[in-house]
């Protein structure tokens, strides 16, 4: 029990501090940053597990693990279950899913319903959907997935890599092309 309640203090933590961050300060890689935050937490979480009692003063008897290593592995084990499961997944899906910023602009639009070219000019603040591929297409580059030249896009050899590896995954888990 002692590790699923510092797991979730820490979580607290690192999501007050993302927030934060993002409030505060222009992040270009959000994600990395995010981790970033994780890494330097993961640390501070196991010192915290280490100095505090077995029964963090107030824990019964039969929710208190005495074997410390087994509780500290699985306290990272949840921190980090609770971090890139949880977090990192609803930013990604907040920031970058796609359907649901359409969803967001129907939302923030005045009269409530839009026609497909007015979504599609709006989009993002009004960036439109071409920005959003530009933006996709130079954060691939950034992460040396694709290189352009005279205008052509072409995968690198780590995008080819990260393709077909997602391309085995969409095939096990049977994700239909289109999705």
């Amino acid at each position: 029990m002692k590790s699923i309640l510092l797991a979730s203090a820490g979580i607290l933590v690192d999501l007050a501090v993302i927030t934060t961050l993002f409030g505060t300060t222009t992040v270009k890689n959000r994600v990395g940053a995010m981790i970033r935050v994780f890494l330097v937490t993961v640390p501070i979480f196991i010192a915290v597990h280490l100095l505090t009692p077995y029964d963090l003063w107030v824990l019964p008897g039969q929710f208190v693990e005495r074997a410390r290593a087994v509780d500290v592995i699985f306290g990272l084990l949840v921190f980090a279950a609770a971090f890139f499961g949880g977090i990192l997944q609803v930013y990604n899906l907040a920031d970058r899913g796609f359907s649901l910023r359409i969803l967001i602009e129907l939302h923030e639009s005045p009269r409530g319903v839009m026609t497909a070219a007015e979504i599609a000019r709006t989009y993002s603040g009004g960036r439109g959907l071409r920005w959003m591929y530009e933006k996709r297409i130079s954060d691939l580059v950034e992460q040396r997935m694709v290189t352009i030249k005279n205008g052509i896009v072409q995968s690198s050899p780590r995008g080819e890599r990260a393709a077909a590896v997602f391309s085995r995954l969409r095939a096990l888990f049977s994700v239909p092309p289109d999705a």
